[in-house]
């Protein structure tokens, strides 16, 4: 714990990372008719011609979340609106060729903690919606966004509960997260250790979406030191 806690303070200090993005950074929605806003950020990664985009918003104590993941052959990602799909569907169409068709696949996920230390999350699943980018540029993306999510439950795990494991766990990463580093903190919009997924289901709706993150300053201090 005294690692992670030095860990966190050198986050906190550190200007000009991954995680000190502009404040201006945001994604904003309703969440099945109640408003949501939170700080956003953002991890690209570039492969072979392929790239992955993810924009993520955070908040703590109870932990929310909404992310957007974009999936898409260099260059391909434009102005324009695109369809957004479940990781099924991913999973399927990710397979064509490029030569086939020029995709970008989105997903949409939520994610909100719903009982005290994270005992419990009630996740969206990217189901459906559209996702509109109206400015994009090599460094800023702003946009907006409509979906409807499957409703799923998770539970943490009994062992987990009875040993203190889990609530170890989850404030560690509620400091991380609170820190600026939620992309490390979770890997993804479902990444939480030590539960079972329940059979109850339902559905979320985001309506109203918006998102806007720069990250050229960010960048430019890094390149600058």
């Amino acid at each position: 714990m005294k690692q992670l806690t030095a860990l966190i303070l050198l986050f906190v200090t550190l200007q000009g990372t991954l995680f000190a993005q502009e404040k201006d950074n945001f994604i904003a929605c309703e969440v099945n008719g109640e408003a949501w806003k939170a700080e956003a950020k953002k991890m690209k990664i570039p492969g072979f011609g392929f790239e992955y985009l993810a924009l993520a918003a955070f908040q703590v104590s109870p932990d929310v979340q909404v992310w957007i993941r974009m999936y898409y052959f260099k260059d391909e990602l434009k102005p324009g609106t695109y369809n957004v799909i479940s990781e099924e569907e991913l999973q399927k169409t990710s397979k064509k060729k490029k030569s086939e068709d020029n995709l970008v696949w989105v997903l949409i996920d939520y994610t909100e903690e719903t009982k005290g230390l994270g005992h419990a999350f009630h996740d969206g699943e990217s189901l459906s919606g559209t996702l509109t980018i109206e400015e994009l540029g090599e460094k800023f993306i702003k946009g907006t966004f409509e979906a409807k999510l499957n409703g799923v439950y998770y539970k943490k795990r009994t062992m987990a509960t009875v040993s203190g494991s889990g609530i170890r766990g989850n404030l560690e990463d509620k400091l991380l997260t609170k820190a600026g580093g939620g992309m490390l903190a979770n890997g993804g919009p479902h990444d939480h250790d030590n539960t079972k997924k329940l059979d109850e289901t339902d559905s979320i709706v985001l309506s109203k979406g918006s998102f806007q993150v720069d990250w050229s300053k960010v960048e430019d201090k890094e390149e600058s030191k």
